[in-house]
């Protein structure tokens, strides 16, 4: 009987002992990984972090925002906006796709680009 108690005892222990590891290992990691990331990103303080972060985050978006609202792009943006390289631009433009040139800069209209993908595609 004795046996058997100390067997469910141990048991028990080590249940407890696997949940208390479980919940402190996923705490370390999340904690190595905001170090981690921190470190990166030139600041020591988690509280530092969650701002770096949100402002990082909110400077994108703005980006994003600025590249959708904008009609007129460059080369560089047109291969961003369609997710393609300069070769395969160069590519398209061989294939119709229309720009112009202001001096030896190209721009390219979101309109057209879509117009242009929309019937290479149909």
């Amino acid at each position: 009987m004795k046996n058997q108690s100390k067997k469910k005892i141990e048991s028990l222990i080590t249940q407890s002992l696997e949940k208390i590891l479980e919940k402190n290992i996923e705490l370390i990691l999340d904690t190595k990984l905001d170090s981690y990331l921190g470190k990166k990103l030139g600041f020591s303080s988690d509280k530092n972090l969650e701002k770096v972060f949100e402002k990082k985050l909110g400077e994108t978006i703005g980006q994003h925002n600025e590249h959708a609202a904008k009609e007129w792009l460059n080369v560089q943006e047109t291969c961003d906006y369609i997710g393609i390289s300069y070769k395969s631009l160069q590519k398209l433009i061989d294939q119709g796709l229309k720009g112009n040139s202001i001096g030896r800069s190209k721009r390219f209209s979101k309109t057209e680009i879509n117009h242009f993908l929309k019937n290479v595609q149909a």
